[in-house]
Formats: C-alpha cells, sequence, structure tokens
C-alpha cells in the first residue's frame, strides 16, 4: 500500500480534497467567457466559410444581391398591403383600369389636357368690369401716307375699308393654351384678331391654322399683374428684373411664332406702369417691325405714350367684354362696343375663349354688316388711325 493510500485510511482528507476539485471543476464559467467563447468560434467559421467561397465571390455577391431584391419586393408588396389595408383588389385597380364589359379598352374622361375642367383663366378682372376707354388723341400723321414696309403691314390679312363705315376689331387674348377653345374661336367668322401666348404648345402649326381661316394675327405678351396672387405665366416680364433680363424675355416671347402684326400685354397692370421697362419691350417690338395694342388693364399705362415716342402704330382698347364671365354680360358689352364705334369711328373689344364669350360671337358677328358696321382686324384699325392708305 502507498504512503498516500495510508493517509487516506486514518484521516480521509485526501478523499475529502478530491471531492471538492470534481464540485469545482463542475461549476459554470462567467457570461463574458461563454461570450468570449461563442465570438472565437463564430470567427473560425467565418474564416473557414470565406477561405471556401474565396474563389466563387461573384457567384456569392450576385446571390447576396438577388435575395435582397427579393426581400425588397417583398417587403414593398407588405407595405402596399399595409396601406392599402390588406385588399388585393385595391391594389390591383391602382395599377391597371378594369377592362370594359365588352372586353375593349374604354375611352379617357378627357381626351386631352386642354379638356381638364380646372384648366387656370388668367383674368385681371376678378369678376369684376374694368372701364371703358375711349380715344386719347389720334397720332400726329399726315392724311394718305404710304405704307411703310415692315412686318405688321406685311402680315395683315386682306381687308378693303371704305373708310365709310365704323371699324369693329374683335380681339381674343389668352389664345393657345386651350387648344380646344382655342380651335372653337377659330370656327368664328373671319376676320378676327387672336392674340396668343407664347407658351401655348404648338404655336406655330395653331397660328397658322388660325390664319389659312382669314384671321389675324398677335403675341400676348405677358406682364406683371399688381396683384401677386395672379400669376402671368413663365417668362413674364416683371418691375424686378433688370434692363437685360426683360430684353431677354421679351425677345424670346417674341420668337415663338411668326406671323403676328402686333403685340398686346397680357395681364401687366404693374408693369405697363412703369416706364423703364415699357421702353426697354417696346423697342424690342419697334425694331421688329410690330405694332403695339395697350390692353388698359390700368388707368395708368404708359404704353401708349411711349410707343407713341418712339413712332410705332400703337392703339388702345376700348371695351374688356368678359369681365364677367356670362352669356348676358358679354352681349352688353357688345352693345357698349357698338356705342363706340358709331361714337368714334373705331372700337376695339378685347374677350376670352370662355363659352360664354364664343357663344355670344357667334350670335352677334353674323349681323354686324346689317348694323352697318364693317368687322375688322386690327392692322385695318392702326390704318384708319395713323392716316395710312
Amino acid at each position: 500500500m502507498s504512503q498516500g493510500s495510508k493517509r487516506s485510511a486514518k484521516s480521509g482528507r485526501t478523499s475529502t480534497r478530491s471531492r471538492r476539485g470534481a464540485r469545482a471543476a463542475t461549476v459554470p464559467r462567467s457570461i463574458g467567457a461563454h461570450l468570449v467563447a461563442a465570438v472565437a468560434r463564430i470567427g473560425k467559421l467565418g474564416s473557414a466559410a470565406w477561405s471556401a467561397v474565396g474563389s466563387r465571390r461573384l457567384t456569392v455577391v450576385t446571390a447576396a444581391f438577388a435575395l435582397l431584391l427579393l426581400l425588397g419586393l417583398g417587403g414593398g408588396y407588405g407595405l402596399a398591403r399595409l396601406l392599402v389595408g390588406g385588399d388585393d383588389s385595391r391594389i390591383t385597380a391602382m395599377s391597371r383600369a378594369p377592362a370594359s364589359r365588352s372586353g375593349s379598352t374604354p375611352a379617357p374622361k378627357y381626351a386631352s389636357i386642354d379638356d381638364l375642367p380646372d384648366l387656370p383663366r388668367y383674368s385681371e378682372a376678378e369678376g369684376r368690369r374694368r372701364p371703358v376707354y375711349e380715344e386719347r388723341g389720334p397720332q400726329l400723321a399726315m392724311l394718305g401716307r404710304p405704307l411703310p414696309d415692315v412686318a405688321w403691314v406685311r402680315n395683315a390679312v386682306a381687308f378693303a375699308d371704305d373708310r365709310a363705315r365704323p371699324l369693329i376689331v374683335i380681339v381674343i387674348d389668352d389664345m393657345g393654351l386651350d387648344q380646344a377653345r382655342s380651335r372653337r374661336v377659330v370656327d368664328l367668322p373671319a376676320p378676327l384678331t387672336l392674340s396668343y401666348l407664347p407658351y401655348g404648345r404648338d404655336l406655330q402649326g395653331q397660328t397658322q391654322a388660325a390664319r389659312g381661316r382669314g384671321h389675324e394675327l398677335m403675341l400676348h405678351l405677358p406682364m406683371e399683374p399688381t396683384s401677386a396672387a395672379l400669376d402671368p405665366g413663365p417668362n413674364a416680364l416683371l418691375t424686378t428684373l433688370a434692363e437685360e433680363a426683360i430684353r431677354r424675355r421679351t425677345i424670346a416671347a417674341l420668337d415663338s411664332f411668326t406671323g403676328y402684326v402686333a403685340v398686346n400685354n397680357h395681364m401687366g397692370s404693374r408693369f405697363t406702369t412703369w416706364r423703364p421697362g415699357v421702353e426697354t419691350a417696346l423697342k424690342e417690338l419697334r425694331a421688329r417691325g410690330v405694332a403695339w395694342l395697350d390692353s388698359r388693364t390700368h388707368a395708368h399705362s404708359v404704353g401708349g405714350q411711349v410707343a407713341s415716342e418712339l413712332g410705332m402704330p400703337y392703339l388702345d382698347r376700348h371695351v374688356f367684354l368678359d369681365d364677367v364671365d356670362s352669356a348676358e354680360a358679354v352681349r352688353q358689352q357688345l352693345a357698349e362696343t357698338e356705342r363706340i364705334a358709331r361714337q368714334q369711328g373705331i372700337a376695339i373689344a378685347i374677350g376670352h375663349p370662355h363659352d360664354a364669350t364664343i357663344r355670344a360671337l357667334a350670335e352677334w358677328l353674323p349681323g354686324l354688316r346689317g348694323k352697318g358696321f364693317a368687322q375688322a382686324p386690327i392692322s385695318a384699325a392702326f390704318k384708319r388711325r395713323g392716316r395710312w392708305e
């Protein structure tokens, strides 16, 4: 028997230590130790996996991208179901129009943007009548002087003025934006004077069609109104612009189409009272050989005065037809146009392509000659006013 065995038999201490050591060996390690060991195992597994796919990295990256794409599509679909309320039929309706009973695709509710019911109307009147203006005095000119060879003369429609009957000129502003109503205006008895906004679509095609129906053309130049709530449209002439910017915008508008005889202001109740800006714009008109019609959206417009000083043909608007957008109101303004024409020999009335205006003109225009008036283009009024032959 060994010496250690003897001590164990005598006192039992050796066996006691062995039992305590065994119990100590079975006590769990700390949480930190477990975490360290787990991280070490994960690192070994990652290293092994990276080594295993080292030669197949492109395949792995492609597979991972495909997996992410599938997860994204699935998440998007789930989000759509959550937002729509989980109704598959509503999601289908959002992405595909329902088929008609006959199996054919139904016609759209609106054929084009021109048919939209909320297409903006451009007007400074806001439903209130604006004043009727009478002549501010004829230009100083000799009777019977020959016509110059300039654009407003070359682009004029043929018209024989007997110099006996009063002239009535009907100008329709805001043409070219609402093409459906613009076409209805073009179908009215000629000659009308149609003023097209420079930011309309297919202006050259629209204006050529109007010219082919015997109407005369003008450019409707956007200018700053007094009210900040009104939008004259893109590239309008503003009182905050430098002279060079006004010149560039005027030139761009003048280049928007060809064949017009004159320019009149679109809105402009603020801009037309600002002499420096008006001078800059009208100098560009004079360089093109076109005339100026002041729409008189403000009583203190300087457009006519500046045009006279520059030696340009100019006229003032006398009557607005549709400040109040109703057929009866338009008829009353047409009667006022007749009164002005009888009184001073020329009356210029401005309207817009509104349904009520188009209907009233369709009723009124055919009877003008029988009342002793001549329906004339704006060029005829320039010639008579300027004493040109």
